[in-house]
């Protein structure tokens, strides 16, 4: 299906859960299930083999934060639009005591150090966590149309910071689980739902690559986009991102 088809029937399916669930934050569940989400998190055998995890900055992801350092994992997580960045928490730098502090996802953040993807810094991460305003069991998912999500594996994805056995884990309302959501050919799928109450397995096995479409970005997005700039400015890039 055309990419641009496939928009408009997902910018369809945002405006019908939105009048379903008017009021409700279009992506995060509820933040009294956020304690709930990160138990899930820590459960799963992807999770408890994993060396370093990416989180969302945000106010829900505080305790999958904590629990990835308290867990001895290294945690990464975005800059506001990526336009520093992202940034690394290292928990074998860190005193005990300070793991909370640390956990805070705000910038600037004392106990975090901007990645370093100008320098050659080859990070490996193993688990990327997203929000999603509805996810589905084959692995599609929808996102809040930012495009934030597929933008951020296509730039770990040109600075080789995706490995093969990469897991994507999508965080979802129970309610807004489904079986198939039209996706782009550029879009970021699923190959882990979490919801407050279960984990379900995708039937998506593929590894997280999508292409930077250079020519769908333009120059003030480039320019304020730190990763962007230097992937644009470093390479004669025909690796390619879409917004989903």
């Amino acid at each position: 299906m055309e990419d641009g088809l496939v928009e408009a029937l997902k910018r369809a399916l945002r405006d019908r859960l939105g009048e379903a669930h008017a009021g409700v934050a279009e992506s995060d569940p509820d933040l009294a299930d956020a304690g709930k989400i990160a138990q899930r998190l820590r459960r799963l055998g992807v999770y408890r083999g994993a060396r370093c995890v990416m989180v969302p900055p945000t106010a829900f992801y505080r305790q999958t934060a904590l629990n990835v350092l308290l867990d001895g994992k290294k945690l990464v997580y975005p800059s506001s639009r990526m336009h520093k960045g992202f940034f690394v928490v290292d928990p074998a730098t860190l005193p005990p005591a300070r793991k909370a502090a640390a956990a805070s996802l705000r910038t600037p953040n004392p106990w975090a150090r901007k990645a370093g993807h100008r320098s050659g810094e080859k990070l490996r991460i193993d688990v990327i966590v997203f929000s999603c305003m509805a996810a589905a069991r084959d692995g599609s998912r929808l996102g809040d149309g930012s495009g934030h999500a597929d933008l951020q594996i296509a730039c770990l994805s040109a600075l080789g910071w995706i490995h093969a056995d990469t897991q994507v884990v999508g965080v979802v309302s129970e309610e807004r689980v489904m079986d198939s959501i039209p996706m782009k050919s550029t879009d970021v799928y699923l190959h882990w739902i979490l919801t407050p109450h279960g984990v379900i397995r995708t039937a998506w096995k593929e590894s997280p690559r999508t292409p930077i479409v250079w020519e769908r970005l333009d120059e003030k997005t480039v320019r304020r986009n730190d990763v962007l700039f230097f992937l644009k400015g470093g390479k004669n890039a025909s690796f390619c991102c879409r917004f989903s």
